[in-house]
């Protein structure tokens, strides 16, 4: 080639250049395209991160970002197809681009078998294994547990909302070692009064291999519901392989309280603040066993005061609480204290005709809340209330329902477990029907461990307590 075409050939190329490099520099355009995948899969309760978009003006040496509008989110804990846009205006023209992300779940739940030994019952039955399942999207799915028998292996399957399936398998071996369950229906002892039918409850059976076991339950002992004592009943099944179980129950048959003179191992039981809505019930349950309580009663609620003529009728004690049970007034002064005295005395006197001298102070002798209002005021009405013919009376057993507890098991526990072999005087309150609720109970319990109930009169201990002033 000669020296001239070379320079013509050399100078085209330079032109071109030029050309192209003048056409990278002037010239400019708009960048506006999706960072990443278009289309995008995330699993439930993964972390999404967006990637978002490239959006700039300019030429490949320089581009000026431009503000862009993203539109919609994505939850990652509902599963399902979210669309996410994002939006530029650029000499007054929109672009939009979209990406499309799926939640899914892919996830097969977990499925744990805490049995190490895989048994089936010699019939053929399944038993009930210990297993549970756990989905990331759907919880405890342990109630959705398919378990099967194929061949020579014992399958368990769950499947989850997403179509997502765990199994697991195991060999087995045919036996039946385990012994039926057996329960008793209500209590494991019995309160029968003497003379009256006894109702037999019966028992509930479960067995792992034999069904319908509790058609073949045998019972043995009996009741004399015309002798008081102690009655077992026995309760015994056995499964097709020779497993057994029993339970027994103890009847008890005991009579009413026939003595409501004091003696050795005499229970009082006293109730404050009624009568209430709970005293009709509780009266018709002291008549059925023929039990004589006490009452110190307050004007708290005068629309059940013709409960104090009942019970004054059927032979309970009625003794003097307070008229307002207002510690405030009641203890402000001496004469505020008598003067309700007073009046819940001739409440008492007009529904029953009788002027009683038995008297509670609320609050106990032992109250530390007098000395609020008056310091040194109980020692002074104890001592005047002596002088004016009364006698007051505290307790020696807490039930613990004016506070302590609610619960029906636990008074009845605190009254039994703490009965004295001389006297007990019980302080439980009529105006609650958690404590009512627990009266014939103890009185079960105290009829048939040889203690007799007795109403308080003027000569009854009065189990003081120690004066706080």
């Amino acid at each position: 080639m000669d020296k001239k075409k070379l320079i013509i050939i050399l100078s085209v190329l330079v032109f071109i250049l030029l050309c192209c490099t003048s056409f990278l520099v002037f010239h400019k355009n708009l960048k506006f395209e999706l960072n990443g995948k278009q289309n995008i899969s995330v699993d439930v309760n993964d972390s999404f991160k967006d990637e978002k978009v490239l959006a700039c003006y300019g030429n490949v040496f320089s581009c000026k970002k431009i503000k862009y509008q993203i539109i919609g989110k994505v939850d990652t804990k509902k599963l399902g197809t979210y669309k996410i846009k994002y939006k530029i205006k650029f000499k007054n023209k929109t672009k939009t681009i979209t990406r499309t992300v799926k939640v899914v779940d892919k996830k097969m739940p977990t499925l744990t078998i805490n049995t190490k030994d895989i048994t089936v019952c010699p019939n053929g039955k399944l038993k009930n294994y210990d297993y549970k399942a756990q989905d990331n999207l759907d919880g405890d799915l342990t109630e959705k547990v398919k378990v099967k028998l194929e061949y020579d292996k014992v399958i368990f399957e769950v499947k989850d909302s997403s179509n997502n399936v765990a199994q697991k398998s195991f060999t087995y071996k045919k036996e039946d070692t385990n012994n039926p369950e057996i329960s008793l229906n209500g209590s494991n002892k019995v309160y029968s009064l003497i003379g009256e039918a006894y109702n037999e409850q019966g028992v509930n059976v479960s067995d792992d291999c034999s069904d319908n076991l509790g058609s073949q339950v045998k019972i043995s002992g009996s009741v004399n519901i015309n002798a008081p004592g102690t009655y077992p009943i026995t309760y015994e099944v056995v499964d097709e392989a020779g497993n057994s179980a029993k339970v027994t129950r103890n009847v008890v048959v005991y009579q009413k309280n026939v003595d409501v003179t004091p003696r050795e191992k005499t229970i009082y039981l006293t109730f404050d603040d009624g009568p209430g809505a709970h005293t009709e019930r509780l009266l018709d349950v002291l008549k059925k066993y023929n039990v004589k309580a006490t009452f110190f009663v307050t004007n708290q609620y005068p629309v059940y005061e013709n409960m104090i003529t009942r019970a004054y009728n059927e032979g309970h004690a009625i003794g003097l609480h307070s008229y307002t049970h207002n510690y405030a007034f009641v203890y402000s002064s001496v004469d505020n204290y008598f003067n309700d005295l007073q009046n819940v005395s001739d409440k008492v006197k007009r529904l029953t005709g009788y002027e009683s001298k038995l008297v509670r102070f609320p609050g106990g002798g032992s109250n530390t809340v007098s000395r609020k209002y008056t310091p040194g005021i109980m020692s002074t009405l104890a001592s005047e209330l002596e002088v004016r013919g009364y006698k007051y009376f505290d307790w020696n057993i807490v039930s613990g329902d004016a506070g302590e507890t609610k619960s029906t098991a636990q008074i009845i526990v605190n009254v039994t477990s703490n009965l004295k072999n001389g006297y007990s005087i019980v302080l439980q309150h009529d105006v609650k029907s958690y404590s009512v609720d627990a009266v014939e109970a103890i009185i079960q319990y105290g009829l048939t461990n040889g203690y007799n109930f007795a109403p308080l009169d003027i000569t009854s201990p009065g189990a003081h307590q120690r004066i706080n002033n």
